[in-house]
């Protein structure tokens, strides 16, 4: 059983040689200054404790061998304690034990305490399955126990509280009830947990007694320097203690407790004994202790530990030194928090003022800029960051790097900020040229490079450029892991994609987006307005109006937070096009209205403003009005305005004007967006059913166009919003409606009373001419275009003529719809 002074070996074995041995089994007991550190020391120490267990020696002074020969003649076991044994390697007193070990027989047991393993085999007992081992973590007390200790003293901690004492003090026994002692008088022991470490008195005094001062100088030495680091090896340890003390690190390992194995060579120090050695070395040479730091972080700088060397430096209090750490090795991105759980931002958050605005390179200040955006605080970051471009313009040199950050910090912030920069110029030309190498190594500013170039490209209405990038920038969020940068990447995705009218990747975008957590802890605080307009548009075209209320409340609150330019105008779009879905024409134009004079311009997107505006003209019943703002929109220039305009038209009582115009937009809606052109072929199925074109039957084969389009993005609210004329269609046509049951079943479209908005809708079907319903007819009976030429006496090309204008007076593609639809209409008698 090893351990640590303090962590209850001496108890727990007397705890089990009271309750758990036999009474029959004696017990040799040698502890304390009673456990021998000679070999005739502890054959004398035998001699006169056997006798005492009932086993008779004859002799006071017996020889090793003779005290084995008794040893190997007992009739029943006896178990010998060692407690507190710590032999010096290749003393004969281990010898001793393993000889005794090996000869004794099966009536001995011998129990062995110490801070280390002692000299003796016993890799070989485990192997042959007589060995058990006990060490410093089965003897570390559970968060139960260490509420069981603290009641004996009457203190009980709330579970929060209970569980911070014990990752603290790792379940030690004797920080458990020192902490417990100290307890006793405290008025608020929750508040005492929290101040609770390895610097507090009676643990410092503690481990001085049982530890420092116990160890000879080189090694009491070797403890203190190397404390003041999180983890040591045995080349650091030479590094911090002198190759003099240095050589003494494989003999710490060995025979002290405290130091727990992390492997490939590294090791630590329990918590509390670190944080006590770090408080012995302030106290007694305080200039060594900075002085070790700041060789720790040299150390660790040179063997690329770059956030061990910056935490050493911190410590040590060099500032500029952990500061120009992080700027050599383009670190920037690790302190503006683009990983995830990165310690960086936190270790160099408090950066001095003095340090930040009064040292004579730009690092400090630069890094101070990154730390204040992680944590929020976009005033502080841009104080901080226009002092370091001041000092780089009168710094000689190059400052490659410190310019490079600079210019990173300075893109974070146009990112999390409204800026208003428009195309690559919100890409300083710097980074136009970030070297390939360093991209690769730092996935993380990337991300960050390619997510800014996405959105000057958005800005700029390129959309499907934009989505290449902010895909690309999505690969390399997610390398670097951090989740302020991949749910950015993914909502900006998602509102590019619902932008060019693909709601069913958008909805897939947002859906691994919800996945992350909304509000991010670093940068702090930070929501992603993005997200959830794309959230709320794809819940408005699914007609899900509360959900896309919840959406947009959820983008103003970040835009609150954050305010974009871009996204405001989004917002509006979409909030403007849920009011008028809720029937709320009026306020969606006072929504549209709200846009500032200073804001800059971005013409696709005013268009598209527009068209929301004409759209809201429209539900008011105002005709004029939304001519002219369709007209300002482009005209017929554009399929989203030339379907608008046929709307007004035909709100002023004009349908054939309306008629050739919608015309016009299907032929020109090829590469228009899927909603755009789900609206037009509905809009013509309308005309069409009115009776405003001459071919009613195209009525059905426009709707079911706008059906089969809608299907694929789950497009709904082009239909909720022609639910008066529709119902009494589908009603009229169930056979039309019944392949998109999942389009329409939440519209409720085929349930009460066919109602109209006023226009007569009329039947969807031109009359057949006796030879196309032979054909029809043979058709039902699944012949083939060949057999029924055949039948009727007529060529192929004459059967495919009446095939293609039977399909266009039914309003069908397909012969099985044609026949599906023929029976429907009783068109094929009996």
């Amino acid at each position: 059983m090893t351990g640590p002074p303090g962590s209850g070996k001496t108890v727990t074995v007397n705890s089990w040689a009271v309750t758990e041995t036999r009474p029959c089994v004696p017990i040799v007991w040698m502890s304390g200054d009673r456990t021998p550190s000679t070999l005739d020391g502890l054959c004398a120490g035998l001699a006169a404790c056997l006798p005492r267990a009932g086993v008779e020696t004859g002799t006071e002074q017996a020889r090793p061998a003779d005290l084995t020969s008794l040893l190997s003649a007992l009739d029943t076991p006896v178990v010998l304690v060692l407690d507190d044994f710590r032999p010096e390697p290749g003393a004969a007193l281990g010898d001793f034990v393993t000889y005794l070990l090996k000869h004794a027989g099966p009536g001995l047991r011998i129990v062995i305490t110490g801070r280390s393993d002692p000299p003796i085999p016993l890799r070989r007992y485990a192997l042959a399955g007589q060995l058990t081992e006990i060490r410093a973590g089965d003897l570390a007390f559970s968060e139960h126990e260490i509420a069981a200790v603290l009641a004996q003293h009457g203190v009980r901690l709330g579970p929060a509280s209970l569980r911070a004492l014990s990752e603290r003090t790792e379940g030690w026994a004797a920080g458990v009830r020192l902490a417990a002692m100290s307890m006793e008088s405290h008025p608020d022991p929750d508040a005492f947990v929290e101040e609770f470490a390895g610097d507090d008195h009676a643990v410092v005094s503690y481990l001085v007694e049982e530890v420092l001062d116990a160890q000879p100088a080189e090694l009491r030495r070797l403890l203190l320097s190397t404390g003041v680091v999180d983890r040591v090896n045995a080349e650091l340890a030479a590094e911090l203690a002198g190759d003099e003390a240095g050589r003494h690190f494989t003999a710490l390992v060995r025979q002290n407790a405290f130091v727990v194995p992390l492997g490939h060579g590294w090791y630590r120090y329990h918590t509390m004994i670190r944080e006590a050695f770090r408080l012995v070395l302030r106290h007694e040479s305080p200039a060594e202790a900075s002085e070790l730091n700041r060789r720790a972080a040299a150390w660790f700088a040179r063997a690329g530990h770059l956030t061990e060397a910056v935490r050493q430096a911190a410590g040590g209090g060099d500032w500029r030194y952990a500061s120009r750490l992080v700027v050599d090795r383009l670190a920037i991105g690790r302190v503006l928090g683009l990983r995830p759980a990165d310690p960086l931002a936190d270790l160099l958050r408090d950066l001095p003022s003095d340090v930040v605005f009064g040292a004579r390179e730009p690092d400090p200040a630069i890094v101070a800029a990154a730390a204040s955006l992680a944590r929020g605080d976009d005033r502080a970051a841009a104080t901080a960051l226009q002092h370091a471009e001041r000092v780089l313009e009168h710094t000689p040199g190059e400052q490659t790097h410190a310019r490079l950050c600079a210019a990173l910090v300075r893109l974070a912030r146009c990112r999390s900020a409204d800026c208003a920069g428009n195309g690559d110029r919100a890409v300083p030309a710097l980074l136009l040229g970030f070297p390939e190498r360093l991209l690769h190594d730092h996935p993380e500013l990337h991300a960050l490079l390619l997510s800014s170039r996405a959105a000057a490209l958005l800005r700029d209405g390129r959309l499907r450029e934009a989505a290449r990038l902010f895909d690309a920038a999505l690969a390399a969020a997610t390398e670097a892991g951090g989740d302020f940068q991949r749910r950015s990447c993914l909502g900006h995705l998602a509102l590019v994609e619902a932008l060019l009218g693909g709601f069913a990747p958008a909805a897939e975008l947002t859906g691994r987006a919800a996945q992350l957590p909304e509000v991010s802890t670093s940068p702090a605080g930070r929501r992603v307005a993005a997200a959830h307009l794309a959230g709320a548009w794809v819940r408005l075209e699914r007609y899900e109006l509360k959900a896309a209320r919840d959406e947009l409340d959820r983008a103003a609150q970040a835009l609150r937070e954050c305010p974009d330019t871009l996204m405001s105008m989004v917002y509006q779009l979409v909030g403007a096009r849920v009011e008028i879905a809720r029937g709320r024409p009026d306020r969606a134009l006072e929504l549209l209205d709200t846009t500032g004079a200073a804001v800059p311009r971005l013409p696709w997107l005013e268009r598209r403003l527009r068209l929301v505006a004409a759209e809201a003209h429209l539900a008011r019943g105002a005709a004029d009005a939304a001519r002219i703002a369709a007209q300002r929109a482009g005209g017929t220039g554009t399929p989203g305005s030339a379907v608008a305009l046929a709307r007004a038209e035909l709100c002023r009582g004009r349908p054939a004007t309306a008629a050739g115009m919608v015309r016009h937009a299907l032929a020109e809606s090829v590469d228009a967006p899927v909603d755009v052109r789900v609206e037009a072929w509905l809009f013509n199925a309308f005309l069409c059913y009115s009776g405003a074109e001459k071919s009613a039957s195209n009525g059905r084969r426009s709707l079911g166009r706008a059906l089969r389009l809608a299907e694929r993005e789950q497009i709904r609210l082009p239909f909720a919003l022609s639910g008066e004329w529709l119902r009494a269609v589908l009603r009229h046509d169930p056979e039309l409606a019944r392949p998109f049951h999942r389009l329409l079943d939440p519209l409720h479209l085929g349930d009460g009373p066919a109602g109209t908005d006023g226009t007569e809708i009329v039947a969807a079907v031109e009359r057949l001419s006796a030879r196309e319903l032979d054909v029809l007819r043979l058709l039902a009976r699944m012949m083939s275009t060949e057999e029924i030429a055949d039948d009727l006496c007529l060529s192929v090309n004459t059967i495919k003529t009446h095939l293609r204008s039977i399909y266009q007076k039914l309003g069908v593609t397909r012969r099985t719809e044609a026949v599906r639809r023929a029976r429907h209409l009783s068109l094929l008698g009996d």
